[in-house]
Formats: structure tokens, sequence, C-alpha cells
């Protein structure tokens, strides 16, 4: 298996979970989870971290963490390390308790903070492991909302900072809001399955903290999702597969529109093009080429469906 790419710098914030070695159970009972709270405690204290959110489902556990000074994986190496040697011990077991290496998104905070901070406090309702989202015990939602006292290793403060006055009542009325409603999954915009943010943070990322990956077997397929494609390759690939040309794609008419929704997805995806930048290839106002990405990513039409697979087969087998 590949080994995943791994971006550290002082304040990122990221998404980490970690799940059960063949979807088994990691925590067989509440004395399990209370000593994994405990080592989470530790583990923030003595590696420096901010712990925004945490759950704990059977199999698998979500935390939303910053790191001010860097140095999750020494964190969560100590976390799982601890907890595997605590629960082997307890439970008279060897082996393996973790599936492999934890995953850590790294995590926009000025768009997506409030957004994952819900989607993890909601993971028990959506696996249908409550029917109430406020009554879950193993989650820092009761910390956020004032039904239990907030643990000293836990910030909340950033968060709620979102709900201004409204504070802890305002954020209980958006995890209400998440069950009626519905909750948007942010996955689709991870890019190269290390970073979910806007496309200008991405581009942050790549200029600014992208480690050295010679030598690192594995992860350069990951750099490379991650750096993108060049648009020109991308409107090359476009234009061959539809049998256009750039000025066509830039037509306004409707006998290239699959051409040009097909390429202004493609841009976004694997360029991380901005929408302005996106408009002026393909010849369209930023607000329409939002409106021909949202297309193709929610109801493309069935030839654009097989286009845009067709294409991504290709680019995949670059």
């Amino acid at each position: 298996m590949a080994r995943p790419l791994r971006i550290e710098y002082p304040g990122a914030y990221y998404h980490v979970t970690s799940r059960g070695n063949e979807r088994k159970a990691i925590f067989r009972d509440d004395q399990d989870r209370q000593k994994f709270l405990e080592l989470l405690g530790r583990a923030v204290g003595e590696f420096q971290l901010r712990l925004h959110c945490y759950v704990l489902m059977d199999n698998h556990y979500h935390l939303l963490v910053e790191t001010p000074k860097a140095g999750l994986n020494r964190a969560l190496r100590y976390l799982n390390g601890v907890y595997t040697q605590t629960f082997n011990r307890r439970h008279q077991r060897v082996g393996h308790l973790f599936q492999g290496r934890y995953q850590a998104i790294l995590v926009d905070k000025e768009s997506y903070l409030l957004q994952l901070s819900r989607y993890v406090h909601l993971n028990p309702w959506r696996m249908k492991d409550s029917r109430d989202p406020f009554t879950y015990r193993w989650s820092s939602q009761a910390a956020y909302v004032g039904s239990a006292a907030c643990p000293r290793w836990l910030t909340v403060t950033e968060v709620l900072s979102y709900f201004g006055k409204k504070g802890k009542r305002g954020y209980r009325d958006f995890i209400v809001d998440g069950t009626r409603n519905g909750i948007t999954t942010p996955w689709e915009n991870v890019t190269g399955q290390v970073v979910i943010g806007s496309p200008e943070f991405v581009q942050d990322v790549v200029r600014n903290h992208l480690p050295d990956s010679e030598n690192k077997r594995g992860e350069e397929s990951q750099v490379r999702q991650l750096t993108g494609m060049k648009p020109d390759t991308v409107m090359r690939e476009a234009q061959g597969y539809f049998g256009v040309t750039r000025d066509e794609i830039r037509d306004r008419g409707q006998r290239y529109t699959d051409a040009r929704y097909v390429t202004s997805y493609l841009l976004r995806r694997h360029c991380l093009m901005t929408l302005q930048e996106i408009g002026a290839v393909v010849g369209l106002h930023y607000s329409a080429a939002g409106n021909a990405i949202r297309q193709m990513r929610d109801q493309p039409t069935e030839s654009q469906a097989k286009s845009l697979r067709e294409l991504e087969r290709k680019f995949k087998n670059q």
C-alpha cells in the first residue's frame, strides 16, 4: 500500500480518522472509551495540540485538531500506539488494533472548520447509533451545546465564535438544521487525498508547505494530484476527445455545451484554478462557470457523465 503523504506545518488544521483493523471494534465498552479519552487529553498537552472536536464510534474515531507547533504524526503515533498496548493487555490479545496508519486530511479552516465540526458531531446520528443527535455520550458535542462541562484539553471557543452572541444556542440550532435539511459531505472537495479546501488554499499548501517527497516511494502520485495538471494538458485532452478547437469550446452555442461544461469541471478538479480563471479559458462569466461545475458535479446529463468518466480514465492512466 502506498505511503500516505503527510503535510505538517505550524498552525495547520486536520480532520483525522483511524479505523479498526478488518473493521473490528476498537472500543468494546465504556472503560475502553474512557481510557482513550484519557490518552487523548494527555496527547493534547504533551504535543501541544488544540483539539476542536472528537467522536468515538465502535470501530473508528474522528478528531478535528490543530497543530500550533506541528507534530501531528508524533502525537497520533503516541495515541494509537499506547492505546493499542492498553487495549491488548486488557483484552488479552496481540497484534494490530488499527487498520494501517491514520488518515489526516489537511483542512482549510476558513471554508470548512464549521462544516466539519457538524459532520463529526452528527456521525452517530448518521450511522443510526443515536436517534437524538444530542444524546450520544462519546463526543465533544455535549460541551458545545452546554449539556456537559468542557474538558480542559478541548477547545470549543473557535467554532462557537462563528455564532457570535448566540454561542452554544446557535450551535445547537446549527446541529438541528443538519438533521432536518441534511448535511453536505465535504469529501467531494478533497484534493490529492490529503487536502480539503478552496483552490486558493490548495495553491498555498503547494507553494509553501509540501514536503520534499524525493525518494519517498508512493508519495509521488499524491504530490502530482495535489500540484494539479497543467491547464493546457486538460484542454488538449478535452479538445481531442470532443473533436473541437479551443475557440469552439469558447463558443456559447448549444452545440458545444458538453465540451464546455466537462472542460470547466476538469479544470476546476485537476488544475486548482479559480472560477474567474476557468471562465476566461472556456468563455464564461465566473458565475456561469460555477453553475456549469455544480451541474457536472450534481446532475450531469448521461452524455456528460459518460464523457467525464472516459476523460478521467485517460488522466488516471497518464
